[in-house]
């Protein structure tokens, strides 16, 4: 009776510490989702693709401006993902977000569940915190982002934890491969990463020898076919021309060369990390101090079971590979190892509950302690940091458009002289009334019916104006937005 309301009492501490983590998940995830500016990079170009599709029904064939786009050359998942929010949301920034947020929250739930499964309440708890406090997987074009990292993540983490969970029975083998195939879906050559993690795991457990033909048939059909059929319905539109430039531009100069100004040297990742995770790598540091001492020695390792060995080799290689493989990429940016954000909250997760229930009473305390400053100051930071909005008054005159009537559907021109539409912009003019942003100069402005026109205030004067009879449709102080009269 007694161990059973102690067992109660665990089970109740654990559920409510739970409720409360996620509750800060949420928070963190959805705050002010909507209301942060579109930003002109990769989210608005997805966000673009996405509506586009919507409008064009070709949900195959991703597009900028109504034209093929070959310069994003991701397979349509992600853009499926936004069209998605855009039906639940709404053509608005909670839209294109939106399932970003969510792939977030599943990402950390799938951790603390996996966790609980494997190592405990505590551990399942640690790691949850370690997810929900860490900065660039919320914040740094991932979860509270229009952008295909947080759903690639979440693909990611599954296919590992999937491989993780294979020791114990082969058919999540093939969750895991099919999880490799739905990010390839997502981020295209980046998902590669996961192959080489299977392929370590499969070797160092020795599974690969007791493996079938049945078993490795199974194996590459979860792996390839979702792939071969987007491939062939996708040739079907421009036959080789979307796959030779995914090869030839996405994968190949972003590997061998330094595209876009993206450079950085060989420690690029660990510096990055560093940035936004210098406190929980400290607390990591000190629990392999701890492990590595005379009582946890390597000798011990060699000891362990090859199932356990061979999970540890999986979990260490889903940090390793990565970091590894992109270090030598020429091009480096620093969403790429987004992937390792969940190892690394699961490592610290398993370590810290073993030294909570094995190690000394004071070495308890300071981890305890250690943990709860860490993701305190964690939580400030991103309170701070989503707390503090910073207007765009371009894409707020744009959006004021919404609601004028008889425009719908019109062309919008930019008067400026570099004739450059912001992505932002461009995404801004579609949600906003389904404008349809044009590259032509002031002339072609003119000669167009239904056009308007995007004035900053230092071309706008009463002269122009009046000689080219316009009229202000919406203004703010940044500058106007104007018709012709007839």
């Amino acid at each position: 009776m007694n161990r059973v309301l102690k067992f109660n009492k665990l089970t109740a501490v654990y559920l409510l510490t739970m409720v409360v983590l996620l509750a800060v998940a949420i928070f963190n995830l959805f705050y002010h989702l909507g209301n942060f500016p579109l930003i002109s990079y990769d989210e608005s170009r997805h966000g673009v693709s996405a509506y586009e599709m919507l409008q064009s029904g070709n949900y195959l064939v991703n597009t900028y401006m109504y034209n093929p786009d070959y310069w994003n050359l991701k397979p349509p998942l992600s853009f499926w993902s936004i069209v998605l929010g855009y039906k639940i949301a709404g053509y608005n920034a909670l839209g294109l977000r939106l399932a970003s947020a969510v792939c977030g929250l599943l990402t950390i739930i799938m951790v603390a569940v996996f966790m609980l499964k494997r190592h405990g309440k505590l551990a399942s708890v640690i790691s949850a915190l370690v997810l929900t406090t860490c900065v660039q997987f919320l914040t740094n074009h991932s979860a509270r982002n229009g952008d295909p990292d947080s759903l690639y993540v979440f693909l990611f983490t599954a296919a590992i934890l999937a491989l993780l969970l294979s020791g114990k029975n082969n058919k999540w083998i093939y969750v895991s491969g099919l999880g490799f195939s739905l990010a390839f879906l997502t981020k295209s050559w980046h998902s590669f990463n996961i192959v080489v993690i299977i392929g370590l795991y499969l070797i160092f457990s020795g599974k690969y020898k007791s493996f079938s033909f049945k078993n490795w048939l199974l194996l590459g059909l979860s792996m390839i076919t979702p792939i071969m059929v987007w491939a062939a319905f996708r040739y079907q539109y421009d036959g080789l021309t979307f796959f030779k430039e995914m090869i030839t531009y996405d994968l190949l100069t972003r590997s061998t060369t330094t595209i876009e100004g993206h450079v950085g040297g060989r420690l690029y990742y660990a510096r990055i990390i560093s940035q936004f995770f210098i406190y929980w790598l400290a607390i990591l540091y000190g629990l392999m101090l701890v492990f590595l001492n005379r009582k946890f020695s390597f000798k011990s390792i060699k000891m362990l079971k090859p199932e356990e060995r061979a999970y540890w080799i999986g979990i260490i290689s889903w940090v390793i590979v990565p970091l590894i493989f992109f270090s030598f990429a020429k091009t480096k940016i620093r969403w790429y190892i987004l992937p390792v954000y969940p190892a690394l909250s699961i490592i610290i997760g398993i370590l810290a509950s073993r030294l909570v229930r094995n190690g000394k009473l004071m070495l308890k305390i300071v981890l305890l302690a250690s943990v709860l400053l860490v993701s305190a100051s964690y939580e400030l930071k991103i309170h701070r940091d989503l707390s503090h909005i910073t207007p765009n008054v371009q894409l707020e005159l744009i959006q004021k458009l919404r609601g004028v009537n008889g425009i719908k559907g019109d062309s919008l021109f930019y008067y400026n002289r570099k004739k450059i539409w912001p992505q932002n912009a461009v995404l801004a003019a579609e949600l906003t009334s389904d404008l349809h942003v044009s590259n032509g100069n002031f002339k072609e402005f003119l000669r167009k019916d239904k056009a308007l026109l995007l004035v900053q205030k230092k071309y706008y004067t009463q002269k122009f104006m009046k000689a080219n009879r316009l009229k202000i449709l919406v203004s703010n102080p940044w500058g106007f937005i104007v018709y012709k009269r007839l």
